[in-house]
């Protein structure tokens, strides 16, 4: 129920600029309705336009088309998407809203821009930020294009198992109530470190979460860790590990840019920033969850400096799933199963850190301050057994069972299950 009340972001699917004889017309597609704001401003030409919980996956136009110049995007606080229009002269707007229709054009939002005075007139109204909304979940999937990460004796590729369990954990985030996701990369192209968790701050993430499979030479090691930031790292093979991840930008061709004296100190002094705090404690609960799934190599939480999981502002993990060095953790990367395994793990394990501390202004906030824990529900996968998912869960398997009103243990796979709130 709760679901429904509130949908993933709207995406902007295209944008088409044509110029007429009196006037100029953007159109945004979108996949959904979306209310907006218009504004022309006063001391400069230019256009504004404001889209609460939407985000762009269509390509800005690069050329100048009538009287619009340029065109740029950014995030404003709220989750608010900006759209700013760039023009040649001044001028007035006008703009208005167009529903899907039964011949297959989708919802859309008109821009009319005509030369001449300042001025606007939006046909549409202004929505404010729900006081309810989603927490919003940054998915990335290491590596990626030319690099391809580590590589298993049997051939599997880092970049191809982590997206895989990108996209997993991604469906099953957009599945919770009063959560969403977004990811840094659905498909095999390379992001700079830099740039992905710049996505996530664009879009005001709640938590940014790196997806990874770890590689040494020894082939014996294997095992999933969870790893925070730090300056130094907690220990050798930490800072090995993040010495191989942050060459990931050498290794996409792309050199690291070089950071301006201020924002390097911003960076070495994360360690006294808040979001540690809450880095560690959201990785210790992934960390928990993980020990119900297979071997943990690192039981407690590790820490290094880790490039991609330098955004100061907001929360950061880094999961590694497996080696994909040790022939036993390669074919249970490269099976669906353990795939789905590790990505319901680490949602339980952010779960139950957000209904822990609940962003102000959320669904799952208001839900903590009514007493409303929902319990959590487990989809059965093949292999799966009560006992195991008691475990997973740390829930007793008596109290598994009679929440379920179950004649017996035996599962089926696609039988669904709540997870009593403990």
């Amino acid at each position: 129920m709760a679901g429904a009340l509130h949908a993933a972001p709207a995406r902007i699917e295209g944008i088409r600029v044509v110029e007429y004889d009196s006037k100029t017309r953007v159109v945004l597609e979108l996949d959904q309705a979306r209310g907006h704001k218009l504004e022309v401003l006063d001391n400069q030409p230019r256009v504004v336009v404001d889209l609460y919980s939407a985000r762009i996956d269509a390509a800005l136009p690069q050329r100048s088309t009538g009287i619009v110049r340029r065109m740029r995007h950014g995030r404003h606080p709220g989750d608010m998407l900006r759209l700013v229009f760039d023009l040649q002269t001044a001028a007035t707007a006008t703009s208005f809203g167009v529903a899907a229709d039964k011949d297959g054009r989708g919802h859309r939002i008109v821009v009319d821009i005509y030369p001449g005075g300042i001025g606007q007139e939006a046909v549409a109204e202004e929505i404010a930020a729900p006081a309810n909304r989603d927490v919003l979940i940054a998915v990335d999937a290491g590596h990626g294009g030319r690099d391809p990460g580590a590589i298993g004796r049997g051939g599997l590729q880092e970049k191809t198992v982590v997206l895989a369990i990108a996209r997993r954990l991604a469906r099953q985030i957009d599945r919770e109530p009063g959560m969403s996701s977004m990811m840094t990369r659905d498909g095999d192209y390379y992001i700079k470190l830099r740039e992905r968790y710049t996505r996530a701050q664009q879009r005001n993430a709640d938590l940014f979460v790196s997806v990874h499979a770890d590689a040494v030479r020894n082939r014996r090691v294997r095992g999933s860790s969870v790893y925070v930031l730090s300056e130094k790292g907690s220990s050798d093979e930490a800072r090995r590990l993040a010495r191989r991840e942050n060459a990931s930008d050498m290794v996409g061709g792309i050199e690291m840019d070089g950071l301006p004296p201020t924002v390097a100190t911003m960076i070495i002094d994360l360690s006294q920033n808040a979001s540690i705090g809450a880095s560690m404690e959201v990785g210790d609960d992934v960390l928990q969850r993980l020990h119900g799934v297979g071997r943990v190599r690192k039981s407690r939480l590790q820490s290094a400096p880790f490039a991609v999981l330098k955004a100061h502002d907001v929360p950061s993990i880094l999961v590694e799933t497996a080696y994909i060095s040790n022939p036993q953790d390669e074919r249970l990367l490269n099976t669906g199963s353990y795939q789905e395994k590790l990505a319901q793990a680490i949602l339980a394990g952010i779960r139950t850190y957000f209904y822990r501390n609940p962003p102000r202004g959320t669904l799952i906030a208001q839900r903590v301050e009514a007493g409303e824990i929902p319990d959590q529900e487990y989809v059965a996968i093949r292999g799966d057994t009560l006992s195991g998912i008691a475990q997973r869960f740390n829930v007793p398997l008596a109290v598994l069972i009679r929440t379920n009103n179950l004649p017996n243990d035996r599962l089926r796979v696609g039988q669904v299950l709540r997870i009593p709130t403990s």
